[in-house]
């Protein structure tokens, strides 16, 4: 004998499939989240690396440039005869292609520009020779590779890459493009003695991040 469902029985349906239905889109809510937080992760990774990458590339590069000028050193070229003729670093003292940093017959280095987007408003290279690190050699003027206005991320991609930490703002650093002569202009107090790294220099009461590499110790 059949047995007739009760109305009851129906509604209880009705509200086992609402209960399922709302299952399902919070479920589906939690996936989406979860998805798109991944994939702001790898986005942030995949950034991340990039600047590592970059920043690698960059550091090989001032490391090169600086064993271009050991060797030419050891070939004989004075260190106040180096020409870095590609960033208008010219030493009047320099007469011939050999004192040429970045020629064959002389470093035999090919140069290569800053990496994009690593300085907000710096366009190449500055070569000094005015300012002393402090506790890297002497107390002379050492001479040293500059890329002024990083950003602070780069500046603290740099610094990791490096072991460096950021001390506190220089106030008197000098920019005065390298001729041939050396001067203690100026003394770097907060580099930490380290012969490279990213540093804080106050530029007029606004500070300004500057990645210094020292080619030469005086």
């Amino acid at each position: 004998m059949m047995h007739k469902r009760q109305p009851h029985d129906r509604k209880n349906e009705s509200g086992n499939v609402l209960w399922f239905i709302l299952i399902t889109i919070v479920l589906i809510g939690l996936l989406t989240a979860i998805l798109s937080r991944s994939g702001s992760n790898v986005d942030q990774t995949g950034n991340v690396e990039q600047e590592r990458i970059k920043i690698s590339k960059m550091l090989r590069y001032v490391k090169g440039v600086e064993s271009a000028v050991q060797q030419m050193k050891l070939r004989g070229i004075s260190e106040s005869d180096l020409n870095f003729d590609k960033a208008a670093a010219n030493s009047t003292n320099c007469t011939s292609n050999d004192c040429k940093v970045f020629h064959v017959d002389g470093g035999g280095i090919s140069y290569m520009a800053p990496p994009d987007g690593i300085s907000a408003s710096a366009t190449d290279w500055v070569y000094v020779g005015t300012n002393n690190i402090l506790n890297v050699g002497t107390t002379s003027g050492d001479l040293i590779i500059v890329l002024r206005d990083i950003n602070d991320a780069s500046c603290a991609q740099i610094n990791r890459m490096l072991d460096v930490t950021k001390g506190s703002a220089d106030n008197a650093i000098d920019f005065t493009v390298f001729d041939g002569s050396f001067s203690e202009t100026q003394t770097i107090d907060n580099s930490g003695g380290h012969p490279s790294g990213c540093q804080i220099y106050n530029n007029g009461g606004s500070n300004e991040n500057i990645f210094y590499y020292v080619l030469v110790r005086r």
